[in-house]
């Protein structure tokens, strides 16, 4: 493809996403489909041959569309709905058009700094207190599996990802039965494992975890000989929105020593509007937070924001610098590689600064509020 038909062909995309959204409230929500429908109607073995892009996008619609469920359709109530406003669809043209690797600060300089900025954007939208900072993560589970490994390596004392989990003692996480499948995921992941997620008990209105059941767990836990690493509490849990107790969560986890992460993957994006930011009252002592204005705010897959309290220990967990990912000459730098569990990474900052340069803080707010 020449630059000529390039220029061509994404502009027939762009007239092609504009046109889908105008009609989208005429076409079914889910495909009418059956299952393998679509791989059947595809060629078994990869074409030879170039083939035109005429007969390319033909199939896109006639092919795959047709086994498309529609995320942004008026009458979508799955999930998360209506999560891809307009205008972060227009910045992820312009960052697959650039299509820049931004690991590293030397890999896209503005990539790493309107990530800082945006990050920081986000923060005080939200009412975070100075201090915190922050990373644009794929997803909330990937920002939970990064604190899971912080909470093990700070509790065994920086020698886990050296020595392993053989031979040390047991480790211990604790949650309510309310958070989200990927705390599930990512004690499998860390090799914590299962039996060492301790599910405290839930009770009242919003079934926030028992911190009495909580704070009983850990001394039982100590003085069973095991190793109490770190509390997950949640914001909005998916199933039916369970929120915890944040301040009394954190004092217990103060008392104890532990790192405390918060899960606010969808209700995070409320707390842009003051009135209720009561749902997580606190939250300030948490050491990390992750919050998906993937969700909630009308930024596009993949974006999710996690705060941190002190980056170093999370630094520490997760860096690793060979001679080829060092920027020669430069100290001091942010490299977002060290903060993430996968190396490659995407600039996902630039939707969410287009995202809330378009719509601003009072229009999101009006938006959640209604």
């Amino acid at each position: 493809m020449n630059n000529d038909d390039f220029r061509q062909w994404s502009r027939r995309a762009a007239d092609w996403g504009a046109d889908y959204r105008n009609t989208l409230r005429d076409r079914p929500v889910r495909p009418l489909v059956e299952p393998g429908e679509i791989f059947r109607g595809i060629e078994v073995s990869p074409p030879e041959d170039a083939e035109p892009m005429d007969r390319i996008f033909a199939d896109f619609e006639e092919k795959i569309l047709p086994g498309m469920t529609h995320w942004q359709h008026p009458r979508f109530f799955a999930y998360f709905p209506a999560n891809a406003a307009p205008v972060s669809v227009v910045a992820e043209y312009l960052v697959s058009a650039m299509a820049a690797q931004c690991m590293l600060w030397q890999t896209s300089p503005a990539a790493t700094e309107l990530e800082t900025r945006t990050v920081d954007w986000m923060r005080q939208a939200l009412g975070l207190p100075e201090g915190f900072s922050g990373v644009i993560q794929d997803s909330a589970s990937s920002a939970t599996l990064a604190a899971v490994l912080t909470m093990r390596e700070r509790a065994l004392d920086w020698q886990g990802n050296k020595q392993g989990l053989a031979g040390q003692a047991r480790l211990r996480i604790y949650s309510s039965d309310q958070v989200h499948t990927s705390i599930d995921r990512a004690i499998w992941v860390s090799g914590i494992g299962e039996d060492n997620l301790v599910r405290i008990p839930v009770g009242g209105r919003f079934r926030a975890m028992d911190t009495a059941a909580l704070e009983a767990a850990i001394i039982a836990d100590r003085e069973a000989g095991m190793l109490p690493a770190g509390i997950i509490a949640c914001v909005g849990g998916t199933s039916t929105g369970g929120t915890d107790d944040i301040a009394a969560v954190a004092e217990v986890a103060r008392r104890h020593g532990l790192y405390l992460h918060v899960d606010a993957a969808w209700a995070g994006s409320a707390m842009i509007c003051p009135e209720y930011r009561h749902f997580w009252t606190g939250v300030e002592g948490a050491d990390s937070i992750v919050f998906n204005p993937h969700k909630w705010l009308g930024a596009q897959f993949d974006c999710s924001i996690q705060f941190l309290r002190d980056p170093e220990s999370h630094v520490r967990t997760l860096a690793i610098k060979p001679d080829y990912l060092k920027t020669h000459g430069h100290d001091g730098i942010i490299n977002y590689s060290e903060w993430s569990v996968p190396l490659g990474r995407r600039f996902r900052a630039l939707k969410l600064w287009f995202l809330l340069r378009a719509h601003g803080l009072e229009s999101l707010r009006t938006m959640i509020r209604n």
